[in-house]
């Protein structure tokens, strides 16, 4: 790949990384706020949300990547005539 379009791969990857992150914390913050929820300043129900935002931001996240990964690839084939 050319060196203009590192950037693109290395976000990808920076993007993947997200995710995952991004999915590991959504999960320990949901169980952190079950074990020691049930204040009001931390309802239970705030673990379910920091779960559900965690696994739509590991989405996001990944899907993101992905298409990064896709237009590199279209590009390395369209400049080959493939």
């Amino acid at each position: 790949m050319d060196k203009k379009y590192k950037v693109l791969e290395i976000s990808s990857v920076v993007f993947k990384v997200l995710s995952w992150a991004s999915l590991a914390i959504g999960i320990v913050a949901a169980i952190v706020i079950f074990i020691g929820g049930g204040t009001p300043e931390a309802p239970k129900a705030t673990g379910f949300i920091g779960l559900l935002l965690g696994i739509v931001y590991f989405f996001i996240f990944l899907v993101t990547a992905e298409v990064v990964t896709l237009l590199l690839e279209i590009r390395s084939k369209v400049e080959k005539g493939v």
